[in-house]
């Protein structure tokens, strides 16, 4: 049977995410391992798991294998977009977007018109920048994953 070794290796390891135990900030975690062999000798060639053929019934995950099976769960499985802990901004855009007030800040990223949802959304903001005297805000809309914008003129 042909299929996409890539996209299975990906749900697997989103699937460890599930099945995922003992886990230690900064050095991975340990999952059950009862996926294909095959699967699991690729996801270990990649770097993400230990050697899956050891008697044990679990194998350790790296680090970056653990926060990729977690990316790739949330993708998959949750509505939820994964968090961008710093936004692009150019130099301009970050004094401008520094000088609003924190209230008016949070007002402007938690009502954001959606065109796809068709309504007022709240904002993962991923970059800013000045356009004229205008700072354009861009991101994508927490509840359907389209991009949003919000232009924020000049006092």
């Amino acid at each position: 049977m042909n299929y996409d070794e890539n996209k299975v290796d990906e749900f697997t390891l989103a699937l460890l995410y599930l099945v995922a135990h003992e886990r230690a900030e900064g050095m991975g975690a340990r999952a059950w391992k009862g996926f294909d062999w095959e699967t699991l000798n690729r996801l270990y060639d990649k770097g993400y798991i230990s050697n899956p053929v050891v008697k044990a019934k679990s194998i350790a995950m790296t680090e970056e294998g653990f926060l990729k099976s977690k990316e790739l769960f949330e993708r998959y499985f949750t509505g939820e977009i994964r968090t961008i802990p710093l936004p692009k901004f150019t130099g301009a855009a970050k004094k401008r977007w520094n000088q609003v007030p924190e209230r008016v800040r949070k007002d402007i990223m938690d009502t954001v018109w959606c065109t796809r949802c068709r309504t007022g959304t709240p904002m993962q903001l991923l970059e800013g920048a000045m356009s004229g005297s205008s700072l354009v805000l861009r991101g994508t809309c927490k509840r359907c994953g389209g991009e949003v914008a919000r232009v924020i003129e000049q006092d």
